[in-house]
C-alpha cells in the first residue's frame, strides 16, 4: 500500500477509478473485483464446483501445454483490456504466452480465456458482456462452461474463436472438452466434477 492510501482506504476510492489508483489499493481486495471503465465491480465468491471446475480445467491445461510456443496457465489473475479507461477482468481460467518476471498480464498476452457461468448470478455478464470484452481485446478463444442449474454438473462448454473481432461459436461441447489449439487437450465433464 502507497501512502496516498490512508488507513480506512475503502473510503477514499473515487467514483472511477484509474490504473495509478488501482496500483494503490491493496492486493487482498483487488483479488475480489473488476473493473469496468474505471468503475469497480465486486466479483461474487463462486460456489465449490465453480472452482473445482476452474481448478482442474486449469490443470489440464497446465499439463498439456507445450513448452514451444511457451504458454502458461493461470487461475483467477487480471487481464488488462485497457488502461485508459481502466478495464481489467479476472477470467477464471487464463492460458497467455510467458512474460518475463511479473509484468502486467494485458488481454494481447492471452490466447485463451475461461469463464464459469454461475446459474443465479453471472449468465449475461459471461454470455455477452465478457464475450464482447474479450473479443474486442483480441483474445483468440473464449471458453464459456455452464454448470446445470443445480450447480453439480458441466452441461456445456461452448468454445467461441475469434473471427474479424467477434466470436463465433466453433463447437458446443456436450460430453468432453476436446480441442487441439491454442493447446491440445481432451477432458470428461466427469473428470471435471468429479469427488
Amino acid at each position: 500500500m502507497t501512502s496516498r492510501v490512508p488507513g480506512d482506504w475503502y473510503r477514499w476510492i473515487p467514483d472511477q477509478i484509474t490504473a495509478e489508483d488501482y496500483r494503490a489499493l491493496p492486493e487482498d481486495f483487488c483479488r475480489t473485483i473488476e473493473v469496468i471503465d474505471g468503475h469497480i465491480v465486486k466479483c461474487e465468491s463462486p460456489s465449490r464446483m465453480h472452482n473445482r471446475v476452474g481448478r482442474r480445467l486449469a490443470a489440464a491445461l497446465e499439463q498439456a501445454r507445450k513448452p514451444e510456443p511457451c504458454l502458461l496457465v493461470e487461475t483467477d489473475i487480471d487481464v488488462r483490456i485497457s488502461d485508459v479507461p481502466l478495464n481489467l477482468r479476472r477470467p477464471d481460467v487464463t492460458v497467455f504466452r510467458c512474460l518475463p518476471g511479473d509484468r502486467r498480464l494485458y488481454a494481447t498476452d492471452a490466447v485463451l480465456v475461461v469463464e464459469i457461468v454461475s446459474p443465479e448470478s453471472s449468465f449475461r455478464t459471461d454470455t455477452v458482456e465478457k464475450k464482447a470484452a474479450y473479443a474486442a481485446a483480441g483474445i483468440p478463444v473464449y471458453l464459456i462452461v455452464f454448470l446445470n442449474q443445480a450447480g453439480d454438473e458441466v452441461e456445456l462448454i461452448e468454445e467461441h474463436r475469434l473471427s474479424e473481432e467477434r466470436y463465433e461459436l466453433g463447437c458446443g461441447h456436450t460430453r468432453r472438452l476436446s480441442f487441439d489449439d491454442p493447446i491440445s487437450v481432451d477432458i470428461s465433464f466427469e473428470a471435471l466434477t468429479s469427488l
